[in-house]
């Protein structure tokens, strides 16, 4: 296990600031993800934490060591740490035995060692069985889980992974997330895992760090982001989200778009507000506070997917799915609602939802 130490990193290419003072510790054990939409920066602070950048400025820390600020720089290859990128990387000519043993190979660890180190491995990405296959006759679920046996097999203090994940189906990365986990918890071991995608963050992360343009906007467990989210684009980027522009007076919100309609609110804002509603936080209720139109539902199997018209707002419901046979397009309805996060309309929505492509 290792500590990762980030003292007020900057990494620019030329006048293009991609990181901005990223200043944080990962503790042992932890498991990390920064997130964020393409080009934000994670996966340049996952390539200084590795080693094949060098930081503008800033220094960084392992395990209380300085390997990368000023002077200083310590080669990936010293810094203990396995890493697991994108594309499987697996030698098509190596049977899975031997892409395993391909770290302590070029280590000229002894035969006897490498076998026993790569049958351990093996048992803890349930790959034994597969270990004289070629990589041609696996699925890419099977490939990735060479390359992170591969990643492991050294005893790495610190495991990278770049978007491990995204060259899968559906169905394989959901497994994938869990085996990953599991395989985490039962060696202990520090991992700094890079991901666009929010579920992956949220179901395998203890700690996320949400970056947009170079900018960790916020960090926290995945509970505390979802539920507590920092301002509006960490609100939009992690879940889905419906904004409306509402008034806060009197503990009530009035909305305008809703022909003047109102929740109750017990909070500290007055005056204008940007109300952000997570669609599974409203409901049908014969008693609900809102009322409006039933526009259009999508059957989802597990869910409900509606749309409801509420005065000129169309506003998203993500019900039960045994509820769809029970509602019908056009009939009126009610809606209940369980929670919602209260912003200040200062007139900056559209920039913080802006996405850096």
């Amino acid at each position: 296990m290792a500590t990762v130490t980030i003292q007020h990193i900057t990494k620019a290419f030329g006048e293009n600031v991609v990181l901005k003072d990223f200043n944080e510790t990962f503790q042992e054990g932890e498991f990390i993800t920064l997130l964020g939409p393409s080009g934000c920066g994670k996966t340049t602070m996952l390539r200084i934490i590795a080693g094949f950048e060098k930081p503008t400025s800033g220094e960084l820390y392992i395990d209380g060591q300085l390997v990368s600020g000023g002077k200083t720089f310590v080669p990936p290859e010293k810094r203990s740490i396995g890493m697991v990128f994108q594309s499987y990387a697996v030698w098509p000519h190596m049977n899975v035995f031997q892409n395993v043993a391909y770290p302590l190979t070029i280590q000229k660890v002894n035969k006897a060692k490498i076998k026993e180190s790569v049958e351990r491995v093996l048992g803890i990405v349930h790959l034994s069985q597969y270990a004289q296959r070629l990589p041609s006759q696996l699925s890419g679920g099977q490939q990735q889980r060479v390359a992170l046996a591969r990643a492991l097999v050294a005893a790495p203090k610190l495991l990278l992974l770049d978007e491990p994940l995204s060259n899968l189906d559906a169905k394989l990365r959901e497994s994938m997330r869990f085996e990953i986990k599991e395989i985490q918890k039962q060696l202990g071991i520090t991992v700094v895992y890079v991901t666009h995608d929010q579920t992956e963050a949220m179901a395998m992360s203890d700690r996320i760090f949400l970056i947009n343009r170079g900018t960790v906007q916020q960090s926290g467990t995945p509970e505390e982001i979802y539920n507590q989210p920092a301002n509006q684009f960490v609100a939009d980027f992690l879940g889905k989200v419906d904004f409306f522009k509402g008034t806060a007076a009197d503990g009530y919100i009035s909305f305008p778009g809703m022909n003047g309609q109102r929740v109750p609110y017990k909070g500290p804002r007055n005056g204008k507000v940007e109300v952000a509603v997570r669609p599974e936080n409203l409901y049908f209720d014969e008693n609900g506070v809102l009322s409006g139109v039933l526009e259009a539902q999508y059957y989802l199997g597990d869910v409900d997917d509606c749309r409801v018209r509420v005065g000129d707002t169309l506003v998203r419901v993500i019900a039960n799915g045994y509820v769809y046979k029970d509602l019908r397009v056009g009939q009126p309805v009610r809606l209940g609602v369980r929670d919602f996060i209260v912003f200040e309309d200062d007139g900056t929505l559209e920039q913080q939802l802006q996405i850096q492509t």
